[in-house]
């Protein structure tokens, strides 16, 4: 296993979701029976990532440390730092410079939710890779919000347009990326856009130019959500409800991956649901007790 350290980058202020962020930190609205976070770290465990470095705003950071703890309790390693200033996605890796040290590293946007049986399986294709910087592929209805990537026939990469007005595909990159750890003296070479931040597509542009960049697009059974407004909130919660419902499962529960994982014991996982209060997540959860 190739990446061994993740970071979740939670920092957004969410002020396209106003009033709701006024209370509470964006990446901690329910998404359906459960933080919208759990999606972005739950990911990462199942790639089989156990060392995580949360990301966020200053004021938030405690509320993050009471929610997830250590990580202990989950076999886990968590660890937390802030965002001095909104600088960009790229600006996570400046931020996590420490953490990730000369190791291979994976950076997820906590806004992004994948669902859907082969996505495991993708994860487990991407951690085979042995150089070099990887990045998802997904089909979306809108691909002009992001950035488009143009493969040729045999998946090679042809370009990557952030943002297009007329876009070449319908593929744009979702937000769980795949570097090394030359990815901070790539970040630190970057000048600001003119929206004067610092932009992720340039990282994958400069890999690409090494010819250092992989793509694994995403099977069509998985749904991609990039949960930035109350509609797509909205939508990704009931594909939820509607998924666990019709697969009678849970996805985004830490917990449970923790416990498929082989991380923690069934008595482990047993003893944490027995300390929840009585919620619809605690009954899903105690199915499997």
């Amino acid at each position: 296993m190739r990446f061994k350290k993740g970071i979740i980058l939670a920092a957004g202020k969410g002020t396209r979701l106003f009033p709701s962020t006024e209370a509470t930190p964006k990446p901690l609205l329910p998404l359906y029976d459960k933080p919208s976070l759990y999606y972005a770290l739950s990911n990462l465990m199942s790639a089989g990532i156990k060392d995580i470095l949360f990301i966020s705003r200053k004021q938030d950071m405690q509320i993050f440390k009471k929610l997830f703890g250590t990580g202990n309790q989950l076999g886990m390693r968590f660890k937390y730092t802030f965002q001095p200033k909104p600088k960009g996605i790229p600006d996570a890796i400046n931020v996590a410079n420490k953490f990730i040290a000369k190791q291979p590293f994976v950076l997820a946007l906590a806004d992004n939710l994948f669902i859907g049986d082969s996505f495991q399986k993708t994860l487990k294709q991407v951690q085979s890779i042995k150089s070099g910087a990887a990045v998802l592929a997904v089909k979306t209805k809108y691909p002009s919000k992001s950035a488009v990537i143009d493969l040729e026939k045999k998946g090679k990469i042809k370009s990557i347009i952030e943002k297009p007005k007329k876009p070449k595909s319908n593929l744009t990159i979702p937000g769980l990326y795949f570097y090394d750890s030359k990815t901070k003296t790539v970040v630190r070479k970057l000048k600001p856009s003119k929206r004067g931040e610092l932009e992720i597509v340039d990282v994958h542009l400069d890999y690409l130019e090494k010819q250092q960049l992989k793509v694994f697009p995403l099977k069509k059974d998985i749904k991609w959500f990039d949960t930035g407004d109350a509609e797509e909130m909205l939508e990704a919660s009931n594909y939820v409800q509607r998924y666990q419902k019709n697969k009678k499962t849970l996805v985004g529960s830490i917990e449970l991956v923790a416990l498929k994982n082989g991380w923690i014991s069934k008595k482990r996982f047993n003893l944490i649901v027995s300390k929840y209060p009585n919620s619809q997540y605690k009954k899903n959860l105690q199915k499997f007790c």
